[in-house]
């Protein structure tokens, strides 16, 4: 087709132009809208989503990574007079309905039960969330010099678009345990009067030389943030004098010595704060809603259970972005402990056969965010099936047994909860019930399926959700652990 057109004298160019039509997609169909949850709940109802969404908002803020806001649950668990599950046989709570429990390992994934008056054997009811956040790791021995600069080496966490990391005001938050044991709490941008790392971007007129597509690419080694660009006064031999100069800053702000690094869990996150969107204030923008968003609802709920029928359990997991690995990741034996010490606490031997037949009894919601409909992107969506912001708590059918879609589905009506059964993106090569924690549990024997919250702008620097998505999630957490 080409060599016919270029022989009627035109140009390659002229050809390209010429047959795009004939390759081109048809339009996509308009995505229209789906019913809101605002126009579906009482004023009351509005008022309460609004409030949760201002103290949400606070609460992401101070929180930035997965150890924080493991550190939060639990502070606030002892203060609701939740006790210690995890004790010697001697200090064991007692468990019995109406108990209130919590348990944790390394300060990265904990457990919130409350007991209920049904007998273990037939099951618990959970809520298993995830809170690590795509990020920027240090590595162990990451301070270098070059430019005129001192920089850090890092390597990224998760599934990012890398571009989006350049030129944006970063937190570096985590911990520092020193040589003598004694662990040092990092949290440097945290306060607007502190200083950011930043990642620098290459000038606008200069990157069509280095990119493959402009504006789109960068290279995970290119993702080191300016640490500081001062020399330093003394020059000792052998040694970059702004690497010297920056050794000296961070040993003594954060009161380690640069060999310390080595033992240490430091992460650059978004210094950018929450913040209303929209006239209306009705969105949320921040980083690290996937998934701290459905965490701080399950927590929520978890907070106001009293003595349910079955046992009721929040679980936060950790590494969810990087496959659940180890033994603060939902493929751990963590939730076997729980049901085990559970078992003990009632007088029962927690075999193995005991561990198991709690466990096939037992039911699970995967509370973990999903993809809501962007409408500059209509043809990545099958409207039908797509979840939209506002429109309440999805529940995701993929691959979940019919019985199980009615139990929730009946659930949720019955509560008036406003929801909307949604599967992300058009293809098979979306996002499904393997990308969340969801078949760590199942594969227990438990039966489950994935309850989130629809997000725009997933494991980006600053993601967007609906208050009123956050309210009916809660709402939803909370029916469920209750029933």
């Amino acid at each position: 087709m080409f060599a016919l057109l270029v022989f009627c004298g035109l140009t390659l160019g002229q050809a390209l132009v010429f047959a795009t039509p004939v390759f081109a997609a048809p339009n996509p169909p308009p995505l229209g809208h789906k019913v809101s949850a605002w126009s579906r709940v009482s004023a009351t109802q509005q008022r309460a989503a609004m409030k949760m969404g201002s103290a949400y908002r606070r609460f992401i803020d101070s929180h930035r990574t997965g150890r924080e806001v493991v550190e939060y649950a639990l502070s606030k668990a002892r203060k609701l007079g939740f006790a210690e599950l995890f004790g010697s046989a001697g200090t064991r709570a007692k468990v019995k309905a109406g108990a209130r429990l919590h348990a944790s390992r390394h300060g990265k994934i904990a457990a919130f039960v409350v007991v209920g008056k049904k007998p273990l054997r037939e099951g618990v009811h959970v809520v298993a969330a995830h809170v690590d956040s795509v990020r920027i790791d240090l590595k162990q021995t990451p301070l270098y010099a070059k430019g005129n600069l001192a920089l850090l080496e890092t390597h990224y966490y998760g599934n990012i678009k890398k571009y989006q990391w350049l030129s944006q005001p970063l937190q570096l938050r985590g911990v520092v345990v020193r040589r003598d044991g004694k662990k040092i709490k990092v949290a440097i941008g945290d306060d607007p009067d502190e200083p950011v790392l930043v990642i620098p971007d290459i000038a606008a007129h200069l990157s069509r030389y280095v990119d493959k597509r402009e504006g789109e690419e960068a290279l995970g080694e290119s993702l080191d943030p300016i640490i500081s660009s001062t020399p330093s006064k003394k020059k000792p031999k052998g040694q970059d004098p702004y690497a010297r100069e920056a050794t000296r800053l961070l040993e003594s702000q954060l009161g380690i010595k640069i060999a310390d690094l080595a033992s240490a869990e430091l992460q650059l996150v978004p210094a950018a704060p929450a913040r209303d969107v929209g006239l209306d204030r009705a969105l949320v923008g921040a980083y690290g809603q996937d998934d701290r968003a459905c965490a701080y609802a399950a927590l929520e709920a978890i907070w106001q259970v009293k003595t349910p029928s079955h046992t009721s359990i929040v679980i936060l997991v950790d590494k969810e972005e990087v496959g659940s690995a180890g033994n603060t990741g939902a493929r751990s034996n963590f939730v076997r402990h729980v049901v085990a010490e559970l078992l003990e606490g009632q007088g029962i031997v927690s075999t193995a056969a005991a561990v198991s037949e709690v466990l096939a009894a037992s039911i699970v919601l995967s509370a973990d965010t999903s993809g809501a409909v962007n409408p500059h992107f209509p043809e990545l969506y099958d409207r039908k099936n797509a979840s939209f912001l506002g429109s309440g708590v999805i529940w995701d059918q993929s691959g979940v047994h019919a019985e199980i879609l009615g139990y929730v589905r009946g659930l949720f009506n019955r509560a008036g909860i406003t929801h909307q059964a949604s599967s992300w993106g058009k293809t098979r090569g979306s996002k499904g019930s393997e990308s969340t924690v969801l078949q760590f549990f199942t594969r227990l024997g438990m039966d489950g399926m994935d309850v989130s919250i629809p997000l725009l702008s997933m494991h980006s620097t600053y993601e967007l959700i609906s208050k009123i998505d956050l309210y009916e999630s809660y709402r939803a957490y909370r029916a469920f652990l209750n029933d």
